[in-house]
């Protein structure tokens, strides 16, 4: 679902570099961050960060954690906060970007190692099951510092001309 999610927003984010004038690099790089960092790292994981919290057993069967304990409401609580100053980017843009991107980029970077370490202690490392895990969180890191690195948080411009 996450990585159907990636694709729409990359197209998304790509039809609205194309029909945005000025078409500079920065300012397509600075639309694909805004893109990620709400429609990915934003409004989702605070749909996930929600369902964490009102159904921890649930949350945590799905997620591969073990049930009961104040694990799931850390976890949930956290996401909460990643996913708020996600969403406050495209209001307080230039520099700010950085810090959220850098948040779900470590984050996601962290998640991929953790999942391919899980996968092969379980001996899943099958390769649909590492590219879905690469796809849903490894891109994601590297697509973030990537965006960042190629001064999408440099552009000064007022946020009506997005």
């Amino acid at each position: 679902m996450f990585f159907v999610l990636l694709i729409i927003l990359l197209v998304a984010a790509a039809a609205h570099v194309a029909l945005s004038k000025p078409r500079t690099f920065t300012r397509g790089a600075r639309l694909f961050l805004l893109y990620l960092l709400v429609g990915y790292c934003g409004v989702p994981m605070v749909l996930v960060s929600l369902w964490c919290l009102a159904r921890p057993g649930e949350a945590a069967s799905v997620l591969g954690f073990p049930p009961g304990g104040p694990f799931q409401q850390f976890f949930a609580v956290a996401y909460l906060g990643m996913s708020i100053i996600s969403l406050l980017a495209p209001f307080l843009r230039r520099s700010y970007v950085i810090g959220p991107a850098v948040c779900w980029a470590v984050f996601f970077a962290g998640a991929t190692v953790i999942h391919f370490r899980d996968a092969s202690a379980h001996g899943d490392l099958s390769h649909g099951n590492m590219w879905l895990i690469f796809a849903t969180h490894g891109l994601i890191s590297l697509l973030l510092i990537g965006l960042i690195a190629s001064g999408a948080s440099r552009e000064k411009t007022s946020p009506t001309t997005t």
